[in-house]
């Protein structure tokens, strides 16, 4: 039973990362319409919340009030929310979408290094393996060595991506972290997704957003498709999955977003694969299949039962 909790897991993991590469691409013509990065990073936490909050009033008021020992965890998830959406915003704007998601998705490693430093344990041998491959396979199906190449890379885009990855890694961790202190997956989401709105309400206020841009409808869809889609329903998927696994494993796991992402421009806008791209994508799935065999969980991993 907790082999497939763990397969189901990580398949709501790759799913995410499947809303994660389709919001890309959506947000990627929104700047082209003159949304900022920092106001599209803004709209979508407020549009995630909305729907959540108005299904926490209505039927589960119980899931408001986090467990006290979890809310240092929560508020830096939220926190690390906030930043990770802004960091990877920037860098896409700011340098090929293909280097800033090979960034951001060093995440992996970084968590097993941060796994290894703090707890003095290092994570299974396998599940270096399956972070050194997904990592290797995410950077070929980017395309970020040859964009590298090509032109001297803004150096504020290439700190947004590093940026991007810590905090990446660190709301993987922190939702962990919540959970294993009793926080329910929808309670952490909910909390998650204030903290980063308060922010940003201190940072650029609400009120100034620029709500003219939302009278074309292109505009106003996408704003919607990146809140909903890009947003609340992969953050939801991910933090659910920290149950049963890791953070380590689930950022493997999201690492198929490059690969999707890929794909998506295969099949949506016509762009072909290159062979590096290709075994890219090999090494990221076999990276994926590596980690599921792990004979036993990182450590702090042991699956945690919320009551619901």
């Amino acid at each position: 039973m907790t082999r497939d909790r763990t397969l189901l897991a990580t398949l709501a993991c790759v799913a995410a990362a499947a809303c994660w590469a389709l919001n890309a691409v959506i947000a990627a013509e929104a700047f082209e319409r003159g949304v900022t990065p920092e106001r599209l990073a803004q709209a979508r936490i407020v549009v995630a919340v909305v729907p959540l909050a108005a299904y926490l009033l209505a039927a589960r008021r119980d899931l408001l009030r986090p467990p006290r020992a979890a809310i240092p965890a929560l508020i830096g998830f939220g926190a690390a929310m906030m930043a990770v959406n802004l960091a990877y915003y920037v860098a896409i704007d700011l340098v090929p979408v293909g280097v800033a998601i090979a960034l951001q998705y060093t995440a992996p490693v970084l968590i097993l290094v941060g796994t290894a430093l703090v707890t003095r344990r290092l994570p299974h041998a396998t599940v270096w393996a399956a972070g050194a491959l997904t990592l290797v396979g995410a950077i070929l199906v980017s395309g970020a060595l040859g964009a590298a190449g090509a032109a001297t890379l803004d150096q504020l885009g290439l700190l947004a991506g590093v940026a991007a990855a810590v905090t990446f890694a660190g709301y993987l961790v922190l939702a962990e972290l919540a959970g294993r202190h009793g926080s329910h997956p929808v309670t952490t989401l909910f909390i998650g997704f204030c903290v980063a709105a308060a922010i940003w309400t201190v940072v650029l206020p609400v009120w100034d957003w620029p709500i003219a841009l939302l009278s074309d409808p292109d505009v106003a869809w996408r704003v919607l498709a990146v809140g909903l889609v890009g947003t609340l329903l992969p953050f939801a998927l991910a933090v659910a999955a920290l149950r049963w696994i890791s953070s380590a494993l689930a950022a493997i796991a999201t690492t198929t977003e490059p690969v999707l992402a890929a794909a998506l421009a295969w099949l949506v806008l016509g762009q072909g694969l290159s062979a590096p791209q290709l075994v890219g994508g090999a090494l990221v799935i076999g990276g994926v299949l590596t980690a599921q065999l792990a004979r036993r969980p990182a450590p702090g991993a042991t699956p945690v039962e919320i009551a619901s």
